[in-house]
């Protein structure tokens, strides 16, 4: 009967031997699942976080696409306009040199013209007429090729010339200016208020002849 229940005791011991073994083994089971849970929900939230900076990245690229598309665009349309300008540039520079060649060519015809009527004027014996700036809003009228002396003569302003108007001493300016008398190679002066001085145009009347337009020349 002893040895009997020495050995039950001893069985007992070994069972909870084996019970302790069992639940320690069970414990550390438990905290590698809880290890093991832990470091799946570390992993999830990893994996949440790379598909968050996949989509962020993605977002980004898509913008950086728009803008660079959007840059192109305004490159091209700058390149446009840039290129529309300098038409316009060229056309307006081309205008330019048409206006001043027949600024110019009008400017020949009309110096040849006085200068074929002056010569006419010469051959006939008729007074003829030279009107040269001097100081400013000031003008010189010669006279030569006529009668000793012509008694009265009458200097105006010709329309569209931008000649304000005409004066020789203090007296206010107006359209018409008589002087006299002039003598066959002597000279007068007279004002003009005129924003061009080179180029005033102005009509000179001698009695009986005809009136002649004279240009202001330097």
């Amino acid at each position: 009967m002893i040895a009997l229940a020495v050995i039950a005791a001893v069985v007992a011991m070994c069972a909870v031997a084996v019970s302790l073994w069992q639940a320690k083994e069970a414990k550390n089971a438990q905290g590698a699942a809880k290890n093991a849970q832990e470091a799946a929900r570390q992993a999830q939230e990893e994996a949440q976080a790379a598909r968050r900076a996949v989509e962020q990245a993605a977002t980004s690229a898509l913008q950086a696409r728009t803008a660079l598309d959007e840059a192109k665009k305004a490159l091209e349309e700058s390149r446009k306009a840039a290129a529309q300008a300098q038409e316009a540039a060229e056309a307006s520079r081309m205008l330019a040199d048409e206006a001043q060649f027949t600024a110019q060519q009008a400017t020949q015809q009309v110096n040849e013209l006085t200068e074929t009527v002056a010569a006419e004027r010469m051959r006939r014996g008729m007074p003829t007429f030279a009107i040269t700036p001097g100081a400013p809003d000031e003008f010189r009228l010669s006279y030569f090729g006529g009668p000793a002396v012509i008694e009265q003569l009458t200097v105006s302003v010709v329309p569209g010339s931008r000649v304000l108007g005409l004066s020789q001493h203090n007296e206010p300016p107006a359209e018409h200016l008589d002087v006299g008398p002039l003598y066959n190679g002597s000279a007068i002066t007279f004002r003009a208020a005129t924003g061009q001085r080179a180029s005033a145009v102005f009509q000179v009347r001698a009695e009986p002849w005809e009136p002649v337009v004279v240009r202001a020349d330097q």
